[in-house]
This record gives structure tokens, sequence and C-alpha cells, in this order.
């Protein structure tokens, strides 16, 4: 059963989950320029509401139509799989490597158009699995299923993993949560992804006041700022 955290699905007419629907229709609107289907949601650190970002933008895209699919590549502290009622005994890492194949059936959720893949057991060199190709060409795949990829990844500042995934993505939604991580870990984060060239769509200042405009601050199409 999915846990009421995910605000878009515990209170889908909140303020909150209103500016997640406007997040979703900013992404949308710059597929049209260029095809958006994967989407990555980064940020500097841990603790700034990036998994529930993740989770709640996948349930917004599901919820307008878009088959759309979740993927936790957080191993060290996946937390998708609680959120949705999955058991973490089968994911991502058995399908890299090799253990399982892909199947619709096994990851679908109680919302229409939405599936879930958790991270899968701990494996050593994670982000050496990463880095062969097998997460390139499973995400290809998945391309010819769904309209729209979401990943969670895990802190830009912490571990690798999220500049190798961002090689593979088509964009990246940088969240920054407003009293967990300073302006110089913040600051951090972007020269990360600046460095592997990812395509920055926009910012979430998460964890802020509702009534600030500050709390989702988009610039679709500015880059470098």
């Amino acid at each position: 059963m999915t846990k009421p955290q995910i605000i878009s699905i515990s209170k889908p007419k909140s303020l909150i989950t209103e500016a997640y629907r406007n997040l979703k229709n900013n992404i949308q609107l710059s597929s049209l320029e260029k095809e958006l289907k994967i989407i990555m949601i980064a940020s500097a650190g841990s603790n700034e509401g990036r998994t529930l970002t993740a989770s709640n933008l996948a349930v917004v895209m599901a919820e307008s139509g878009k088959k759309t699919i979740l993927i936790d590549c957080d191993q060290r502290k996946s937390n998708i799989h609680n959120l949705f009622g999955f058991s973490n005994e089968k994911g991502l890492s058995n399908i890299l490597l090799g253990q399982m194949i892909f199947d619709e059936i096994e990851w679908v959720t109680n919302q229409n158009e939405l599936y879930v893949i958790p991270s899968g057991p701990k494996t050593i060199n994670y982000a050496e699995l990463l880095s062969l190709d097998k997460l390139s060409s499973f995400l290809h795949k998945l391309k010819e299923k769904f309209d729209y990829i979401i990943i969670d990844t895990p802190p830009l500042t912490m571990v690798r993993d999220a500049q190798i995934i961002s090689k593979y993505v088509d964009g990246c939604v940088y969240v920054v949560g407003v009293g967990e991580v300073d302006k110089k870990n913040a600051i951090q984060g972007k020269e990360i992804l600046d460095k592997v060239s990812a395509n920055i769509l926009g910012v979430v200042f998460n964890k802020t006041d509702l009534n600030s405009k500050r709390f989702f601050l988009n610039y679709y199409g500015r880059k470098n700022k």
C-alpha cells in the first residue's frame, strides 16, 4: 500500500502537489524543443528531498496519462521501495547483473501508468557496474516502453554514481534543500553537474516556506546560472 508521505497521492489538491505539477508542465514544455524522456533528480547532499521530488514528479507524470517508470539508483540509501510498499530483495542491481529480466508486471504500482524499480540488493563496485553501459542499454529499452523515466540518484558530493548516470539521461532536475545544505555544497553540486556537461533543466528549492516564491524556482532553458 502506498504510504502517505507521497503528498501528490495523499493530498492531490495541495499547494505542494500543484508545485510538482508545475514542475512536470515545465519539463513537458521543454520537451517540445528537445526530447526529454529520461530525467534524473540530483542533489548535492542527502536529506534535501531528492527522493520525494523524484517520487512525486513520477506520480504527477503518470497522473497526466504518461506511462512513467521511477528507478531507484541510490544503493547506499535507497528508500523508494519503502515509499511505494515494495520489497527491495530484487530490483535494478539484479537486472544490471543479468540475474533477472525486466517485466512490467513485477513493478506495477497502485497508481495508473506508474511503475517502480527499487534499487535491489547492494553490490560491490556499484559505480563500476553503472559504467559498463548496462544501465545505458537498459534505459534505451525502457524508452521504447515508457513516456518518462525518472531516476533518483545518490548525492553528488558523496559518490560519483550520479555523474556516471548523467551521461545516460536527457535532462537533470537539481534539488536544493533549504536549511539542509549550505551554499558552498550546493554550488559544488552544481559545478559537478557542469563538469560532466549535464543538461540541467531547472532547480527545485525544497523545504522552504510555501508562501515563498523560492519554493520552486525554474529556469528551464537558461543554463550556467
